[in-house]
């Protein structure tokens, strides 16, 4: 890509399920991203079309819009009607929900409610790679704890979103797709299907890292990032 993602302009973040926008923060650490260049959205509502207005508002021409799962799908849904310079979203799945998962995601959103973030997802978490497993785990937990009020517009999102390939083929900007080689929930070819629908698409896996990535390797994440930009 031509542009330097690192040069002050805008960073609008969309977390995943239960949580925060820290889930950015060691890999924008590692790239460079100043506080101020920082916009994180909360993931509180419960349809695509919802976002749309408040990313206009944070997404400046030229911004990068940066996603991670459930805000990498909000992100590549709306990735053809925004002034982005570039997309960086990691642990996409752009595929419309599969039915088979109502019930699963609607106990866990049952389970936050009545228990809270971090003894709802205790039990539910893929495997954590890097080389401080437990140090992510904690972050997770304390995320899941933080944005617990938010589950159930989560879950309807994530119920309710149409396939993104469409607007993925749309798209403009460039699209860097990123997914651990270990990620059991939205393995590397979601990614690289992603990345064939865009026309400046390009997926890298991040090896030996789970769907977690962000949070397990944050120094490799940027690297695969810095990859991509070059």
């Amino acid at each position: 890509m031509a542009i330097d993602l690192t040069d002050g302009r805008p960073w609008v973040l969309l977390p995943g399920t239960l949580c925060s926008g820290a889930v950015f923060d060691g890999v924008l650490a590692a790239l460079g991203v100043a506080g101020a260049a920082r916009r994180p959205l909360a993931m509180r509502h419960p349809s695509v079309e919802d976002y749309l207005p408040e990313l206009r508002a944070a997404c400046s021409p030229g911004a990068v819009v940066c996603g991670f799962s459930l805000g990498a799908l909000v992100a590549a849904q709306l990735a053809d009607r925004l002034p982005a310079g570039a997309f960086v979203l990691f642990g996409l799945n752009p595929h419309a929900d599969d039915p088979a998962k109502r019930p699963d995601r609607q106990a866990l959103a049952a389970e936050v409610t009545g228990q809270g973030g971090a003894a709802a997802m205790g039990g539910r978490l893929p495997p954590l790679y890097g080389s401080d497993p437990e140090g992510a785990r904690r972050l997770i937990l304390d995320m899941a704890d933080k944005t617990a009020g938010d589950i159930v517009a989560q879950t309807g999102l994530a119920l309710s979103r149409p396939d993104a390939l469409p607007a993925l083929s749309r798209c403009r900007a460039p699209v860097g797709l990123f997914t651990g080689t270990q990620d059991g929930v939205t393995p590397l070819a979601l990614a690289q299907t992603a990345a064939a629908a865009a026309p400046e698409g390009r997926a890298l896996g991040l090896a030996g890292l789970g769907h977690y990535a962000l949070i397990e390797d944050p120094a490799a994440c940027a690297a695969a990032v810095l990859r991509w930009q070059g």
